[in-house]
């Protein structure tokens, strides 16, 4: 990020943060760490942190705040590095990796706050390099929450130079959350992990919009309730489930989402491969949010069913409890944790119930 747009970014959100007294990063842990193994037995390794956390000097202060990659092959080789533009003094956290097989490409995502704001931002390292992007907030006084991402996989058909048709393997990396900005709303972002995408082609959109709604909200629910959008996938076809909140029209919805898979042949005349990163969004389910989540907590899940409807779980210190909505109303459960019923099993109960549901 530029500093311009950093100056701009911080002096349009500066008199709402104050007000609100918003201070994100008094509550975040400075150092961070996250590994991966990939199939080939590759491990990786990314530290998130001040040059005195991650140990790191050579013309660096102590207080810049950086992110630090590594590697160690089967072989036994390493490789390590600063990741592009992540030396500063923002406070990176919420490290999330992935690692797709088929483009041999590494996903990084974190949250960084620069000053009375935040954004999401991503990497992706390939054939050596780190390319280094934004998913930029609205307008406003934008505040990312509890980002998410997917890995998915679509058969996608196109012709060559002669006309006949060729079958491809298209990668797909959804990332899903939420943003506190002019509108609180669910924001969605595909990036296209193939040959002819980078980092600076990402496309974000307002999730609620697609769906027809959006604007202020229209009731109060728990924050808990649709601070939480998710991902998932739906099967083997490469269609993709996001559960979340509009506030504006006080519905919760899950949609599918799917990308054109017959894409004839590359071209600036083509009109359908030039929609090929257009989403394709359609309603599978939508009813009242519901307001069993409580205001405060960690974390909640959502597992949308057979029939798209969607199950709400988190833990309490003592039980596993959800709520699931049955096509016209929300109910909700527990399931008290003993010595025998551990979170993990009541997690997995609850699981499969909200599955075949």
């Amino acid at each position: 990020m530029t500093l311009a747009r950093r100056i701009s970014l911080i002096a349009a959100a500066a008199a709402f943060a104050l007000a609100a007294g918003v201070a994100l990063a008094a509550d975040t842990s400075p150092y961070e760490e996250k590994s991966l193994l990939a199939s080939d037995g590759t491990l990786y390794l990314v530290r998130s942190g001040s040059a005195a956390d991650l140990g790191i000097s050579g013309g660096f202060s102590p207080s810049d705040r950086m992110i630090e990659w590594s590697l160690r092959k089967q072989d036994g080789t390493v490789q390590q590095g600063l990741i592009p533009d992540t030396v500063n003094g923002d406070l990176k956290h919420d490290l999330q990796l992935a690692y797709d097989e088929p483009t041999r490409s590494l996903v990084l995502l974190w949250n960084e706050d620069l000053t009375v704001l935040n954004v999401l931002r991503f990497g992706i390292f390939r054939d050596g390099a780190w390319s280094v992007a934004n998913l930029l907030p609205n307008l406003g006084f934008a505040h990312a929450y509890n980002p998410q991402m997917l890995l998915s996989h679509q058969i996608v058909t196109l012709q060559d130079d002669a006309g006949n048709p060729v079958t491809q393997t298209q990668t797909l990396l959804s990332v899903i959350w939420w943003e506190q900005a002019q509108y609180a709303q669910a924001r969605y972002a595909p990036i296209f992990l193939d040959g002819d995408t980078n980092a600076g082609d990402v496309q974000v959109y307002d999730l609620p919009a697609l769906v027809g709604g959006g604007g202020p909200a229209s009731a109060t629910h728990p924050a808990g309730s649709y601070m939480f959008p998710s991902l998932q996938t739906e099967g083997i076809g490469g269609a993709i489930l996001a559960s979340f909140a509009d506030l504006g029209s006080d519905k919760h919805y899950v949609v599918r989402i799917t990308y054109p898979t017959n894409l004839g042949k590359p071209g600036p005349t083509n009109a359908t491969w030039l929609r090929r990163r257009i989403p394709v969004v359609g309603v599978a389910s939508d009813g009242p949010i519901s307001d069993e989540v409580p205001v405060v907590i960690a974390s909640v899940r959502t597992v949308i069913g057979a029939s798209y409807r969607p199950t709400l779980v988190w833990n309490t210190d003592n039980a596993v409890a959800y709520t699931h909505f049955d096509g016209k109303a929300w109910s909700s459960a527990t399931i008290p944790l003993t010595d025998s019923m551990t979170y993990d099993r009541a997690l997995a109960l609850v699981q499969e119930m909200a599955t075949r549901n």
